[in-house]
């Protein structure tokens, strides 16, 4: 079994075209070509993860953090921290991998895990993905309907929650002439034609447009086929940032950031707001969801769970919910046992581990 084999899988599950405008998920260096001979699972990549890959025979690392974002790096050297881990895994034939916010907004991810972690209720997404659908209006001989709205759902097309192979068809009637050097499907040249066809519509996620577009050339019989590309509003429901949902039955604030605690193993928090308040709709967040503290508020969370607030956005408290900085790793270390869990239940011909050696750089004093 190739590397890519496992890769593609992982993209079945939380595609790439998940993540946000400034990531880079997927793979970060490396052959996916090559056979696997075994998977490491970290949080955050490190010389030391890579090691330890490198003794325990795992050819393919994958992380949760990338190692650089779509601003890249300018240099690879082996004394540059990145540079080295890069430089490492080349040299033992290593595919470094990442799943970051393709993981944090897919369902079954860190966000929807954070969730179920607190036994939130009624849970929905806090920020839904925007732009993630496109439509796809493509005109048809009714005779290749069928093998064009097939050719389509295998790219992706026409998915739509618990629910594939969604369409819309009308039936209608379509004309053209073709002029000198065109080869028609059917008609003759310099005549009018009229054709029964079907009008087919699917929706499809926008980063398969590139696949999409070629099953239309490769399915349609006519030489020029007719369709059209349209950009949606739609959000999508269950796919996006964050989560808020029910606490069952509620707590003073004092009582929710030690349940907090327990539940996420931590020993420390900042918080802002009244300690006293009683906290019945919690929003989440995993890692540094600062920026999400307004829609937090405004969707009427009592209480916001994230990391990486800075001081100013404690202030925010004062509409009343209470704020809660748990770190940034504390709400999204357990992302790794998801992919951990996704290759031990569906691969059995290589050893899946979970590294030993990842350790948090952030200390408390």
């Amino acid at each position: 079994m190739t590397i890519k084999q496992v890769t593609q899988f992982l993209e079945q599950k939380f595609p790439l075209y998940l993540q946000e405008d400034f990531d880079n998920c997927g793979v970060q260096c490396g052959d996916v070509r090559q056979e696997i001979t075994g998977a490491m699972v970290c949080f955050e990549m490190s010389e030391l993860v890579i090691e330890e890959a490198i003794r325990n025979d795992c050819n393919l690392v994958i992380s949760h953090h990338p190692l650089m974002l779509k601003r890249g790096i300018n240099k690879i050297v082996p004394t540059d921290r990145v540079g080295a881990m890069i430089c490492k895994a080349l040299a033992h034939n290593m595919v470094l991998y990442a799943m970051h916010t393709n993981i944090d907004s897919g369902e079954g991810g860190g966000n929807d895990v954070f969730a179920e972690k607190l036994g939130l209720k009624n849970v929905k997404v806090l920020e839904p993905h925007k732009g993630l659908y496109r439509k796809l209006v493509v005109f048809v001989p009714a005779d290749h309907a069928e093998k064009l709205k097939s050719a389509l759902f295998a790219v992706g097309c026409g998915v739509q929650g618990l629910y594939d192979s969604c369409a819309y068809t009308t039936e209608g009637s379509g004309q053209f002439r073709p002029l000198e050097g065109a080869q028609p499907y059917l008609g003759l040249k310099h005549r009018l034609e009229h054709v029964k066809e079907e009008r087919i519509e699917v929706i499809y996620p926008t980063g398969l447009q590139r696949a999409v577009v070629q099953a239309i050339y490769d399915n349609h019989p006519y030489e020029e086929p007719a369709f059209d590309l349209l950009p949606l509003e739609n959000e999508s429901r269950n796919i996006g940032l964050g989560r808020i949902g029910d606490l069952p039955g509620g707590m003073f604030g004092y009582d929710f950031m030690d349940f907090l605690k327990r539940k996420l193993g931590i020993e420390h928090l900042r918080y802002s707001g009244q300690k006293d308040c009683f906290v019945r709709k919690v929003a989440v967040c995993g890692g540094g969801g600062a920026g999400f503290i307004d829609l937090a508020i405004a969707s009427g969370a009592d209480a916001y769970v994230s990391g990486d607030f800075k001081y100013h956005d404690f202030f925010k408290s004062h509409s009343g919910t209470l704020l809660v900085d748990i770190g940034h790793y504390e709400g999204e270390f357990f992302i790794k046992n998801i992919i951990f869990n996704l290759l031990k239940e569906n691969f059995v011909n290589f050893a899946t581990l979970i590294s030993k050696m990842e350790k948090v750089e952030v200390k408390y004093f």
